[in-house]
């Protein structure tokens, strides 16, 4: 299976202590949520050095910190020779069955 190697959650690069708090809280609500209206995946995207990865790697080091599934995959501007949009869903698929034997075993 195809896996972008380095495109997973880096704990070194989160946020800062007390800085995004209100999209964090945004994130977190919409993680809790059980509103069936409320869609399925939250897609963080904005220009270019607004914290979109710090803001990232800090939601999936929470997650990871819960024992919760899930998966963070960040591009890297600095390896687009490597095709990472080639490998998401498969690196995503992959990272959730490292942490998920039932989800393991159904892939």
């Amino acid at each position: 299976m195809a896996y972008a190697g380095g495109a997973g959650l880096n704990t070194t690069k989160v946020c800062l202590d007390g800085t995004r708090t209100e999209i964090l809280k945004d994130i977190t609500d919409w993680i809790a949520s059980r509103d069936v209206n409320v869609p399925r995946i939250l897609w963080l995207h904005s220009q270019a050095g607004r914290g979109k990865l710090a803001i990232a790697h800090t939601i999936g080091s929470w997650i990871q910190d819960m024992g919760a599934p899930g998966a963070c995959f960040c591009f890297a501007r600095d390896r687009q020779s490597e095709r990472w949009e080639e490998k998401i869903l498969s690196t995503i698929a992959r990272d959730l069955a490292d942490r998920v034997p039932a989800f393991r075993r159904a892939l």
